[in-house]
């Protein structure tokens, strides 16, 4: 009896150990599907993964493909708009010329017109075929009496006149003012001539507007090389409109009504114009290189520039040259403007200078002539250029003996250069 229980306890653990192993291998089973569709799994995920990569690439070449296309949209719509404006700026350019040359045909007519009436010659009529105005006595006679004096014409002025016109027009076109055309000048005057009337033309020499001065006058510095045309009391035309000329002054200082338009001509021998147009310089033509002899030219420059390095603090002038010395003032000079360190800010030529005295301290007065600060010339305005020295003391500058302020040490002559 008392191996039975025994023997129930081992047919009860094979059993459970057969109940074990078939559970294990039921696990073994479904561990093996669960792997199987894990790996299934991961291989639909690389795939999709690798299929998601692809799109993206397509995207990316899409993208930059629209792109591209757009920006060839955009070309083509860009070229064929320039195309279209310049079909439109070509017919517009060809309408102005065509407007610019029928207008000079009928300005050009205008004046045919005006030469034939010039050249018209009205012959007198016979007294028998004069007419007789039915009028009483008593109102024809003061008519009479008031008959204005036919006006005398000098041939003589005429003359030069004419050929002040054509010397005119030629220098313009030799210096260069192409967009200036002369057509009237007037009579000459007293340092003028006037009234004067010029077109003034474009780049492409069509017709842009009109230029009408009452008197032309000419401005000019040997040692700067500038010319000026002085335009006084005129105005321009501008597009249809009129613009009077900016308020300036006379040649004698004074305001002038009706204003000036000064016209600068650069590097330009002023002597050239001088010859065949020595009236039209107000203040006289361009002096020559003149010298009286009585002053040595290196000892009025050594003076000067020892006189004028006194007061250095804010800078100072230099005198570079000096070509003479006339009727106390001193002719083709050039000076140079120092800073305070000694470098040079300046340059001014001019064809006088003339040193004047003030209450506290002196003036140097420069006429006709230009000042250049690096690359770029500037001639004077209304033709003078001052340099005040207020601190310059009198005993000193005036026991120096300079011109304008003493006369000349005969001793000192020679050596002539300046």
């Amino acid at each position: 009896m008392g191996s039975l229980p025994k023997l129930a306890v081992e047919r009860a653990g094979l059993a459970a150990l057969a109940w074990l192993c078939v559970a294990c291998g039921d696990e073994r089973e479904e561990l093996a599907r669960l792997s199987h569709l894990n790996s299934q799994t991961s291989e639909s995920a690389r795939a999709a993964l690798e299929r998601s990569n692809e799109l993206q690439a397509e995207l990316a070449n899409a993208t930059e493909r629209v792109s591209a296309l757009e920006a060839e949209l955009a070309r083509v719509r860009s070229v064929r708009s320039c195309e279209q404006h310049g079909e439109e700026i070509l017919r517009l350019r060809a309408e102005i010329a065509a407007a610019d040359d029928r207008r000079i045909a009928r300005e050009r007519e205008w004046l045919r017109f005006l030469r034939n009436l010039d050249e018209l010659r009205i012959p007198k009529l016979a007294p028998e075929k004069a007419f007789v105005p039915d009028l009483p006595v008593e109102e024809l006679a003061p008519a009479v009496e008031s008959a204005a004096e036919p006006m005398t014409v000098d041939p003589t002025r005429v003359e030069r006149e004419a050929a002040i016109a054509r010397a005119l027009r030629a220098l313009v076109s030799v210096e260069g003012l192409t967009s200036l055309d002369l057509l009237e000048v007037g009579h000459l005057g007293e340092g003028w001539i006037g009234p004067v009337l010029f077109r003034v033309l474009d780049g492409r020499g069509r017709l842009a507007g009109s230029l009408y001065a009452e008197r032309l006058r000419l401005e000019g510095s040997r040692a700067a090389r500038t010319l000026t045309l002085v335009f006084e009391s005129g105005y321009e035309m501008r597009g249809g409109e009129r613009v009077a000329f900016a308020p300036g002054n006379a040649s004698d200082g004074t305001p002038l009504e009706g204003g000036v338009r000064r016209l600068q001509v650069l590097d330009c021998d002023p002597t050239r114009w001088a010859e065949p147009l020595g009236e039209l310089f107000g203040r006289g033509e361009p002096l020559p290189i003149v010298d009286d002899g009585r002053w040595s030219l290196v000892y009025v420059k050594g003076a000067l520039n020892r006189l004028l390095k006194q007061d250095a603090s804010e800078g100072y002038w230099r005198v570079k040259s000096v070509n003479g010395v006339l009727d106390g003032a001193l002719r083709e000079v050039h000076l140079e403007r120092m800073n305070r360190d000694g470098a040079l800010e300046s340059r001014v030529f001019a064809d006088v200078l003339r040193i004047v005295r003030q209450e506290r301290g002196f003036l140097l007065e420069l006429a006709n002539g230009a000042q250049l600060r690096g690359e770029e010339k500037t001639p004077f305005l209304d033709d003078r250029f001052r340099i005040f020295l207020p601190r310059a003391v009198h005993a000193e500058w005036e026991a120096a003996v300079l011109p304008g302020l003493a006369e000349p040490d005969e001793a000192a002559a020679p050596p002539r250069s300046g």
